[in-house]
């Protein structure tokens, strides 16, 4: 019965964010690097393609072969979210130097309070906010039921493990070093 209230209450709160975002209007964001602490970037993915159009995930993972890409759906107002991310930093930096992608898709209210959220938290990698479409099809593709949620995805692009484990369990580090 606990579990079934949790859900639910998980897939409120996913369903607010989703009618917060649609009450804004989507503007174009354009990809941007902002150099953090340390010489570390966070880079902003344009939400379209070149010809307006929106950019599945399929598109997004595309622009990352060759590498192994660790997805971080979050939002700032997240808390277990901020309480993954000092964990997600040492798992950068033990992967510092291999061909490893942290991406970090928001489920965030607004653009401003994702763009805050990533600085903020200094968070290294790539940063995608979707716009209320977007996180529609994600949502449905992945049966994304609460946050964090974390994936992991082969060089070759395949999804290896939709619901993978948190930066602060130790087996994430194995499960990557595998991949590579």
């Amino acid at each position: 019965m606990k579990k079934n209230a949790l859900k639910f209450t998980a897939l409120a709160l996913i369903g607010a964010c989703f009618v917060l975002v649609s009450m804004r209007s989507y503007s174009e964001i354009k990809q941007t690097d902002k150099k953090i602490t340390g010489g570390n970037k966070i880079v902003y993915l344009n939400a379209s393609k070149a010809d307006g159009t929106d950019k599945s995930f399929a598109d997004i993972i595309k622009e990352f072969e060759g590498n192994v890409i660790y997805v971080d759906f979050w939002a700032s107002w997240c808390g277990p979210c901020r309480g993954q991310f000092p964990h997600a930093k040492k798992l950068h930096e033990k992967l510092k130097d291999k061909p490893v992608v942290f991406l970090y898709i928001s489920f965030d209210r607004s653009e401003e309070e994702w763009k805050e959220g990533a600085e903020n938290f200094e968070l290294e990698g790539y940063h995608f906010y979707p716009n209320e479409n977007q996180q529609r099809l994600i949502y449905n593709q992945f049966q994304v039921d609460g946050i964090p949620r974390y994936m992991l995805i082969d060089k070759n692009g395949n999804m290896v493990n939709d619901d993978a484990p948190r930066p602060s369990t130790s087996s994430i580090l194995e499960s990557i070093t595998k991949l590579l």
